[in-house]
């Protein structure tokens, strides 16, 4: 019920087991709905305290870590993804948030690797997809990076960060009027974002 976003509902359950006492699964549960409603503070202190009482929990180091990330803690984050890796190594969270921060230290070669592990977990998953296609757009490829960045956008057409990037690898081809359609889309599909915000003043 967490992670299918039914927050409250798996709250109440959480609830129930923390009767019968602190334990790591509980403190595990208490981390992952924090994450979920942002307080990414709450959270990391939970997800320390499942570490702490047992390390060995599937998924325990990947929520760590991405606690970690969110508070800012990097290095950290870090470690914990690759000690979740060494019992788990085709955890999906780990080794799609290894490879955003091994990209972030221009370490593309590792972050490739996670990137294409998580994708053999999950195959054609929007996200690591496109985190393959800037890893392309880095090294220059930039017609590797437009194949899939053109595949991902007709697929996921309200995939923002797909368009701005698909905008960039045609200007970098002289495309320019392509670029601009992707830039137009980028515009309107963060108007049509902002205007369904709680509390967008209509027009």
């Amino acid at each position: 019920m967490i992670r299918d976003e039914q927050t409250a509902r798996g709250q109440l359950l959480v609830d129930r087991i923390l009767r019968d006492g602190d334990s790591a699964e509980a403190r595990l549960l208490l981390g992952a709905t924090k994450m979920n409603v942002r307080d990414f503070a709450g959270a990391l202190e939970d997800l320390k305290k499942s570490v702490e009482l047992n390390p060995s929990l599937p998924d325990v180091y990947s929520y760590y870590g991405m606690a970690l990330a969110a508070t800012g803690d990097t290095p950290g984050a870090a470690v914990a993804f690759q000690k979740e890796l060494e019992s788990n190594p085709n955890d999906f969270d780990a080794n799609l948030q290894l490879g955003v921060l091994r990209k972030q230290e221009q370490n593309y070669e590792d972050a490739r690797r996670c990137f294409e592990r998580a994708l053999g977990v999950r195959p054609g998953h929007a996200a690591v997809r496109y985190q393959l296609a800037t890893l392309d757009l880095l090294a220059g490829d930039t017609g590797a990076a437009r194949v899939k960045l053109e595949q991902l956008t007709k697929e996921a057409p309200q995939f923002v960060e797909a368009h701005v990037s698909l905008a960039t690898v045609y200007y970098r081809l002289q495309r320019k009027q392509d670029g601009d359609r992707e830039r137009a889309i980028v515009l309107k599909l963060n108007a049509e974002k902002q205007a369904a915000e709680p509390g967008a003043k209509p027009r």
